[in-house]
């Protein structure tokens, strides 16, 4: 309103003036009317600020590179900036576990970390943050840490007593497995690797797990490599292992259930004081089973496994615990099976000294023997009377443990110690099944015992005879 009775007061004032012939006064009222026009406008609005300087940013962590990795690992990491002003007196943090060696200072926005990573650093996202003097940038879960072992399959009980069959992966493929120097471990005791065969990213293995094994979780470590640049790989956590109590076992038949394929179930036996012969014998119930019975001491402990099979004989003298491992070689599914225990007084023992032929110790014609050979000269001998109604018949010679690693060898000898019936016995592993050639006449036949041309590892053995 105001700015249009500006505009009629100035017209009305001119329509009164006279006319100007040549225009010039014309152009001048024009003039005056337009800059009054202008003086008006400007009057009405308001005034306008000054603008503001824009605000400086705050320094921040644009991006981290590479934004994982994997335990017991020392890499570079780039660590990129937005407004930040980085020089020699920056420090980067990466949290708990992980150390910084060294920082380099690419640019005012660029940052280089060397970092070692411990083998118990907490898994999974992290902070970065980056300081300088009161000046700090955080990433928040910018960085992430994983455990470069893991199970792809894991079979068996994971129970104490167990045997447990599978495959690990590696996951860092900046470090494969070596394809032959490789070595699988628990930190605790009560774990024994039986084979671990690996290719590059994965690897099979069997762990047997001790009876007095605690329950709880275990790491798992593979150390891959030739000596100086090993690398070890580690599973945290990954192995759990549960409690179990063992099933008492009689003598007779004792049935029981496997529930789960390639699985394990754990009993345990307790022999008479006097010495005694006791006898496992297994028979599964399905077709397909492939059974196995680990027989352990009163140690509950695979390094000191007594023998692994469907039949295991074992002789004691003392009222400990034996304990006695079903497990299924053939992954069968679900089934029953039924373990006879057997007990019997041992077989007598070989009478010393019996080294030469002339003090050969006497035995049955069908019998068994305890023997030992003390070291690796050292040599058995025993004797047997044939009967008229044997003649022709062969002399069947076995040996076996005692000891799982006696080596031994054995030759059969007619009466007069010199003519052999078809020996030695060839060596094909460390206990004999021997056959002789047919006796000829009644009479004595001798047989010898010795160690094996390999080295000496232990001495005892059981001697078993039968004419066939």
């Amino acid at each position: 309103m105001i700015l249009q009775a500006t505009i009629m007061t100035t017209l009305l004032l001119h329509a009164t003036a006279p006319a100007d012939p040549d225009g010039t006064t014309a152009r001048a009222r024009l003039s005056d009317l337009l800059a009054a026009q202008r003086g008006a406008v400007l009057a009405s609005e308001p005034a306008v600020a000054a603008a503001d300087e824009p605000a400086a940013a705050d320094p921040s962590i644009s991006a981290v590179y590479p934004n994982r990795a994997f335990l017991e690992r020392t890499l570079d990491v780039t660590i990129s900036g937005d407004d930040t002003e980085w020089t020699d007196a920056v420090a980067v943090d990466f949290g708990d576990g992980i150390r910084v060696d060294s920082v380099r200072v690419a640019s005012p926005t660029g940052l280089v970390a060397r970092i070692t990573i411990d083998e118990d650093a907490a898994l999974g996202a992290r902070d970065v943050t980056v300081r300088e003097g009161e000046v700090e940038a955080v990433y928040a879960g910018a960085f992430t840490l994983q455990a470069p072992l893991a199970f792809k399959v894991l079979k068996g009980t994971r129970a104490p007593g167990s045997i447990l069959t599978g495959t690990l992966v590696q996951h860092d493929i900046s470090t494969p497995f070596d394809p032959t120097e490789n070595t699988l471990y628990v930190d605790e005791p009560g774990f024994t690797v039986d084979y671990f065969y690996a290719q590059q990213y994965r690897a099979e293995f069997a762990l047997l797990v001790d009876v007095p094994v605690a329950p709880g979780t275990y790491d798992l470590h593979v150390v891959s490599g030739e000596p100086g640049s090993q690398v070890r790989s580690t599973g945290p956590d990954i192995l759990p292992i549960g409690a179990r109590t063992p099933l008492e076992l009689k003598a007779g038949d004792n049935v029981g259930t496997l529930a789960e394929p390639y699985g394990t179930v754990l009993y345990t036996f307790t022999p008479p004081a006097e010495p005694t012969r006791v006898t496992f014998t297994v028979t599964p119930g399905v077709q397909g089973a492939s059974p196995v019975l680990a027989v352990l001491p009163a140690s509950g402990r695979f390094a000191d496994l007594i023998a692994a099979d469907v039949r295991v004989v074992v002789d004691t003298d003392a009222p400990e615990p034996l304990y006695v491992i079903y497990w299924d070689a053939a992954g069968a599914e679900k089934h029953d099976f039924t373990i006879n225990v057997a007990t019997t007084p041992p077989p007598p023992p070989e009478t010393e000294p019996n080294d030469e032929c002339a003090a050969a110790t006497r035995v049955a014609a069908s019998s068994s023997t305890l023997g030992s050979l003390r070291d690796a000269t050292d040599v058995d001998w025993f004797v047997f009377t044939v009967e008229d109604a044997d003649v022709g018949k062969t002399v069947h010679v076995r040996t076996q443990p005692g000891e799982q690693t006696t080596d031994t060898i054995v030759e059969v000898f007619a009466g007069d110690c010199t003519t052999s019936l078809g020996g030695p016995s060839p060596d094909y592993a460390y206990h004999e099944d021997f056959t002789s050639s047919p006796v000829t006449t009644a009479g004595d036949i001798y047989v010898k015992v010795s160690h094996s041309a390999a080295a000496y590892s232990a001495g005892d053995y059981e001697l078993v005879i039968a004419l066939e």
